[in-house]
């Protein structure tokens, strides 16, 4: 989608042109192509250029978690079959009597014996299973070409969409909206709610604050149309090949840049040549 470059599409930071899907990051302070969101663990932002190696960071780690939360098993587990801890016999502490061996007891006889190496085991364990999460998660916006910032949006404006259209199928049956009917959703304003979508903070987890602003004419009750769709999602395959072969190191995006540069530096020379009126 083609627009022109209004104060809309000028970072207010920054005072550059803002492209499509770019975000100016206070960490960082600078302005993001395709901005994902701040990670916190590499310190960097997350945007277009190094987005397909913090997929491989994740992705590392995840193989990695589960090689350890496996080896650790495994000698864990060779100890209880050595030992035939399943059906061996315990005694209790406190009243001396016998009990039968069961999970839960070799488990318990474990930890105490090896602390150290259990807590390993469920720390790698559990990091594994929220890793593995983030990567899915990660996996499917990537298939959607979408970003976590993008993410986040569209399901604020999935939240409005329904709570719009809801009223306004209530208002129907007491007749009490006008007749008043948007074909699209994106006739209210460029951003295709009513309010604005705000940039504000996107870390690991989401947002940091309020996105979607509500304007002073959400009180009346309109027909939402139909809930506008993500205009670059291209497939599967040319999505995920979008972030591992970005836009920006293709061929033809570096000539049209050495293009500019020359372009740019030919007219600072043509200006510094003209002599200075008094």
């Amino acid at each position: 989608m083609m627009m022109s470059c209004t104060k809309k599409q000028t970072c207010p930071t920054l005072k550059i042109r803002k492209i499509s899907r770019s975000k100016y990051d206070r960490f960082t302070r600078r302005h993001v192509p395709r901005f994902d969101h701040f990670c916190g663990w590499i310190n960097q932002a997350v945007g277009e250029q190094n987005y397909r190696w913090f997929l491989l960071f994740l992705t590392v780690h995840v193989v990695m978690c589960f090689y350890g939360s496996w080896a650790v098993f495994r000698v864990l587990y060779g100890e209880v079959l050595e030992k035939d801890l399943l059906n061996a016999s315990f005694f209790n502490a406190i009243t001396g009597a016998e009990v039968q061996a069961d999970s839960w007891i070799v488990f318990h006889y474990l930890f105490l014996r090896h602390t150290q190496l259990c807590s390993v085991f469920i720390l790698m364990s559990v990091m594994t299973v929220v890793l593995c999460l983030f990567l899915c998660f990660h996996l499917y916006i990537t298939s959607k070409n979408m970003t976590t910032n993008e993410f986040f949006k569209w399901k604020s404006v999935r939240r409005w969409h329904k709570k719009e259209k809801q009223k306004y199928e209530q208002s129907l049956q007491y007749r009490e909206v006008a007749d008043k009917k948007t074909n699209n959703i994106e006739s209210k304003n460029s951003t295709g709610v009513p309010g604005e979508l705000s940039d504000v903070d996107v870390g690991c987890t989401g947002p940091r604050g309020e996105l979607l602003q509500h304007s002073a004419s959400d009180s009346e009750v309109m027909d939402p149309g139909q809930l506008p769709k993500n205009i670059y999602d291209k497939g599967i395959i040319a999505n995920f090949k979008e972030v591992l072969y970005p836009y920006s190191f293709r061929e033809e995006a570096i000539q049209r840049y050495m293009i500019s540069v020359s372009n740019q530096r030919e007219s600072t020379k043509e200006r510094e040549g003209k002599p200075k009126t008094i």
